[in-house]
């Protein structure tokens, strides 16, 4: 059935070119043991089972677009010949008729160094007396020669050149256009050397015209064009072609497939005046741009004589199969063999960059672009052109059905990039599943890993903005708190881990372990531990190092997201380092083994463990965590610096060891105190968050309402004013309350505040 409109399809046998895939298939199956498949049991299976069972290679299409087979096949006795370069298209035999290129005899104009290029001719420049000797003695060399035409450019000094030798000849001039010099434009009339330093260079004589004028590509065309209408009017006739320097040039190199750079090198040997050559006339396919384009239509008006019979070889009809181009790929990218492979050597060389370490594409490709690769690769003798193969799922939609115009389940990726942004998608994809298993695409997943990872990332990003003054040397960072020291370990281990990762080609569980790294690590611990440190730091020196840490971190991380998230990763490099510099010239970064702290790790860990367990029995209590306690006895050991973290992130005064774990619940009024200010503390910092204030913005607060509530921020307004950045705090009192004032609301009590930004 057909796939787009389901219409029952009639296969019926068709005449095809093939390749003899069969004579090589030992030789498929022995490369296929040297690839490293994931996952693996495609080797074997999928792909390696389509090798046992190969088939020879139906090659040809019945299509307009696409590679012409470069095979022609003679209209009279069936002779078959395949032409592989621009080189064999060379040594074929194109016309019985002779060409013979005459440039005219000297004439006053080429004494002068003259450009005379247009009719009516500015100034009369005949044949010097030299010039008409020049043709008086080729008209005596050329009786032998059997000239039977004589076309010519209708200059004076080609006129007089072409009359003289027909004279002799006994034979009429045919004056044609095309036979012209080049047009100069507004240089006609003028010295030679002044057209020449119009141009910067020979190469943009091609492509550059002057005003009014012609370029060396025009005149190679109508020359080339002039000798193709000869071809068809005649056949087995010797024809002479009287003309100027500059077309004759264009028309030898044309019919010698000349590039740009092989007429540089021709300049040398160009036609002197009063010169005769004789050219062989080769049908190339060249197209409207003057280029040798060996694609259809062009292609298919090359023909040649049968070297059997003498009749016409022409091009058959087929194209290439697509998966033919895919599969000489690496070939074709580096124009091997003819640019970048010695030609001299009895055993041609692979390209450059072979084989790939690395290949990536849908399962589907194990009977398309890894197949088509592989054969094209080991029939050339070169074996396996890939190491590595990563096969990707299909995406189906949420319900795990294929995506269809038809069915209107297609989700288009642009509209989801817009929405999400690319980096979204591509982590979704990276860490959904498997790269081999089918994607359930769901827009939902897609939002969840763009609130949970990419904005967790970035608003790690966007702290260290925040806090960070200025340019600093991230390189090297102290490292004497035991949080840096901490998540510095934890780093250089996801480099280690990520970098293994990889190179076992595992980029789902490379992906998933930074995921982890930067949400339980970097932001839920490391940041928010450490917030004190940035916001409120009991010296520049606290402040710097924990801002050289955290700088230092964020750069490491771009470098290994950068594969995997290249926009993002991107902007927090040039950010933080304040270049221009891209973080995808970096080198990959190695890790430091000495920085890794297992010891560390492992207590943190523990530490993090007890924490949970200790706000999980705050939450069965009911107690907030703003709410200090006392104390807590912890059934196992730890270090004052973890114990310190402990205390912090738990909120509790005093932690002791003993054999049992224990809180202590009981709240006295200093406690209770403490932690009604805590509360109105957070207050305070949520206002300047709402206000987007940024920490170096200073603010005034005026306060009025709950007597008690007011009595606590007296006592603690040193503390408010440093911890929330506030200039000046207005204790008032007023009946009526301002619209302009926002309510606070801590222990069933009421106050009001206003906060303004202090210019």
């Amino acid at each position: 059935f057909c796939w787009r409109c389901d219409t029952p399809l009639i296969y019926y046998a068709k005449e095809s070119w093939f390749i003899k895939v069969t004579q090589i298939k030992d030789q498929l199956l022995k490369e296929n043991q040297k690839i490293n498949w994931v996952p693996e049991f495609l080797k074997e299976g999928r792909f390696g089972q389509w090798l046992k069972e190969v088939k020879d290679w139906a090659l040809s299409r019945e299509r307009y677009f696409g590679i012409p087979l470069p095979i022609w096949k003679c209209q009279n006795c069936n002779l078959i010949e395949v032409l592989g370069s621009k080189k064999d298209f060379l040594n074929q035999k194109f016309s019985k008729n002779e060409y013979f290129i005459l440039r005219h005899g000297e004439a006053l104009n080429n004494k002068k160094e003259i450009l005379i290029t247009q009719i009516p001719e500015k100034i009369h420049c005949p044949l010097t007396k030299k010039g008409e000797k020049q043709a008086k003695k080729l008209a005596k060399k050329l009786k032998n020669k059997k000239i039977d035409l004589i076309f010519a450019s209708d200059f004076k000094r080609t006129k007089q050149t072409a009359e003289i030798i027909a004279k002799e000849l006994g034979l009429k001039v045919i004056y044609d256009k095309r036979l012209r010099e080049i047009n100069v434009g507004v240089f006609d009339g003028k010295k030679m050397k002044e057209w020449e330093n119009f141009f910067k260079d020979y190469k943009e004589k091609f492509s550059k015209k002057v005003e009014g004028g012609e370029n060396y590509n025009q005149v190679k065309m109508r020359v080339y064009r002039f000798l193709e209408d000869l071809e068809r009017k005649y056949q087995g006739k010797r024809i002479l072609i009287v003309s100027h320097q500059v077309p004759l040039t264009m028309l030898e190199g044309a019919v010698k497939g000349f590039e740009i750079e092989d007429f540089e090198k021709f300049k040398r040997k160009k036609i002197k005046t009063g010169e005769i050559r004789k050219i062989e006339f080769k049908m190339l396919p060249y197209n409207e741009e003057g280029e040798i384009d060996f694609h259809r239509p062009y292609i298919d008006k090359v023909k040649f004589l049968c070297p059997k019979c003498g009749s016409k070889l022409e091009r058959v009809k087929e194209v290439i199969d697509v998966w033919f181009d895919s599969g000489a790929m690496p070939f074709a990218q580096y124009h091997w063999p003819f640019e970048n492979s010695t030609l001299k050597s009895k055993k041609l060389k692979p390209p450059k960059l072979f084989p790939a370490d690395f290949i990536c594409e849908g399962m589907d490709q194990t009977r398309g672009w890894f197949y088509s690769l592989l054969a094209i690769s080991t029939l050339l003798g070169f074996g396996t052109p890939y190491k590595n193969v990563i096969t990707i799922g299909i995406v189906l939609d949420e319900k795990g059905e294929k995506m269809s115009k038809s069915k209107g389940n297609v989700v288009d990726p642009f509209l989801m990039m817009e929405k999400y942004g690319a980096d979204t998608l591509r982590w979704y994809f990276y860490t959904i599943n498997q790269p081999w298993e089918e994607k359930r695409f769901s827009e939902k997943d897609v939002f969840e890993k763009l609130k949970n990872f990419i904005l967790t990332l970035y608003n790690c990003f966007v702290f260290y903005k925040t806090y960070s003054q200025g340019k600093i040397n991230l390189k090297n960072p102290s490292l004497k708190n035991v949080l840096d020291r901490w998540i510095v370990s934890r780093l250089e281990k996801l480099i280690l881990e990520v970098t293994q990762e990889l190179e076992n080609l595992s980029l789902t569980s490379a992906a998933r372990k930074i995921e982890n790294f930067v949400i339980e690590d970097l932001s839920l611990w490391y940041i928010r531990r450490s917030r004190r440190r940035f916001q409120d730091p009991k010296n520049k020196k606290e402040s710097t190092e924990a801002q050289k840490t955290l700088g230092f971190v964020l750069i490491e991380l771009s470098k290994i997201l950068a594969p995997f998230l290249p926009f993002l990763a991107e902007k927090i490099y040039q950010e933080i380092l304040k270049t221009k510099k891209s973080v995808h010239l970096e080198e990959w970064p190695k890790a430091n083994l000495k920085l890794i702290n297992e010891n560390l790790e492992k207590e943190m860990e523990r530490a993090r463990k007890v924490v949970t367990e200790i706000l999980r029995k705050r939450q069965e209590m009911k107690i907030k965590v703003r709410q200090p306690l006392k104390k807590a006895i912890l059934s196992e050991k730890f270090s004052d610096e973890i114990s310190e973290l402990i205390k912090e992130e738990t909120n509790i005064k005093e932690i002791l060891f003993g054999e049992r774990f224990e809180i202590d619940f009981e709240i006295d009024e200093k406690l209770k105190e403490e932690g009604i200010f805590n509360e109105i503390l957070r207050n305070f910092q949520e206002m300047r968050k709402k206000k987007k204030l940024l920490p170096k913005d200073k603010v005034k607060v005026k306060v009025f309402g709950n007597e008690n509530l007011i009595s606590i921020v007296k006592k603690y307004q040193k503390e408010i004013k440093r911890k929330s950045k506030v200039k000046e705090i207005q204790f008032l009192k007023l009946k009526k309350i301002p619209k302009s004032f926002e309510k606070i609301v801590v222990e069933n009590f009421e106050i009001y505040l206003k906060m303004e930004k202090i210019n």
